[in-house]
């Protein structure tokens, strides 16, 4: 190893795959490749200059110092489980797994070997979603009650007829999908409570159209041919220490997208906005990066104060790669995005599956 450089493996070779090893060979490292799929790996040999292998077991014998698996989430477990009993340090895609059991798995077989394992939650890593958490630590907002999280697309399920679409391969839909970031993001805010109720309704209410207006996602259009899951979720949770939250998860609806927070406490209020829409789907992108807070105060008369927080811009993903790059090298676990977190993250999700009567997600 020169200059701090590692030797990353990259099991699966898609999209996501693919923006892993940009980000790799920008910050100077190496990286292999194994996908089933031989026109995958051709694409990664021609635009990477790197090694690729049809099976894991080859990659992870071939010196590689830690592997990142970027799978669909059937196969989040067979990877991960042998990457770290062969002795690897993992990160993986979100969510965790398919489902609730085989996050059970992989968080036991991390937690035997004693490996890291982090899963890619990047937007807790957003400067402006940090920031948020630190007011809420030191009791800026006072106790936290109620928060309402909305992760909402107009049009963008990611590929009817895909893997994303089949409730076999990824467990569900939108739920698992975006819904995963959002259900982290949640905790993340709140601290980590433990749910205690929940109420939540499934809805399929466009994917299966022949009339839906696809824009292009992650996959092509298959005209829903394998197309068994949700499309959106709304729910209602309250937790042990007494936090209620709200839950709106829609791959496409007939509403402005959103990727927001609004988080009530009894001294001040917050409103966090991360929208990030996709040029592919919205004609205006629409990038946000905000925290407001609320508060009413006494002083000459009473009043009420909203305050701007302005926090630079950053690239979470890069900061996540940073994340386990450094803790490969210290061999020490992160308590950010550990699968700990994670496997909470899948706890909720599968409660959340059942309270709509799609368990089994």
């Amino acid at each position: 190893m020169v200059n701090n450089q590692l030797n990353i493996g990259i099991v699966g070779l898609g999209s996501h795959g693919k923006n892993h090893v940009t980000m790799l060979q920008e910050m100077g490292h190496q990286v292999r490749g194994v996908d089933a799929n031989p026109e995958n790996r051709f694409e990664f040999e021609q635009k990477f200059d790197g090694e690729t292998y049809e099976t894991p077991s080859e990659l992870y014998n071939s010196g590689i110092d830690a592997v990142i698996i970027s799978t669909p989430n059937k196969f989040h477990e067979g990877a991960t489980v042998d990457a770290l009993k062969n002795g690897l340090d993992v990160m993986l895609e979100k969510p965790l797994a398919h489902d609730v059991a085989s996050a059970e798995r992989i968080a036991n077989t991390a937690k035997t070997t004693g490996n890291i394992c982090l899963v890619g939650y990047h937007h807790r890593y957003r400067n402006i979603c940090q920031v948020t958490r630190s007011y809420i630590e030191q009791d800026y907002l006072g106790e936290v009650t109620h928060i309402n999280a909305k992760y909402i697309r107009r049009r963008g399920v990611p590929g009817r007829g895909t893997w994303f679409t089949s409730r076999e391969i990824a467990g569900g839909g939108a739920l698992i999908d975006i819904g995963a970031h959002l259900v982290d993001m949640l905790l993340f805010l709140a601290g980590r409570p433990t749910l205690e109720k929940v109420m939540a309704v499934a809805r399929s209410d466009f994917g299966q159209h022949d009339d839906y207006s696809y824009l292009h996602m992650w996959g092509e259009d298959d005209e829903a041919r394998m197309y068994d899951v949700e499309d959106s979720v709304t729910a209602f949770c309250s937790f042990e220490n007494g936090l209620t939250a709200s839950i709106e998860v829609a791959w496409a609806a007939n509403d402005t997208a959103t990727h927001s927070y609004k988080i009530r406490g009894t001294e001040a209020g917050a409103y966090l906005d991360i929208t990030n829409s996709l040029e592919e789907v919205d004609p205006v992108v629409d990038v946000r990066n905000e925290l407001e807070l609320y508060e009413a105060r006494s002083g000459g008369s009473d009043h009420f104060v909203n305050s701007e927080v302005i926090a630079p811009l950053n690239n979470p993903y890069r900061e996540e790669l940073e994340t386990f790059l450094s803790a490969v090298r210290s061999g020490e676990r992160p308590a950010q995005n550990n699968v700990e977190q994670a496997l909470q993250v899948q706890q909720v999700i599968d409660r959340l599956y059942d309270a709509s009567g799609q368990g089994g997600g």
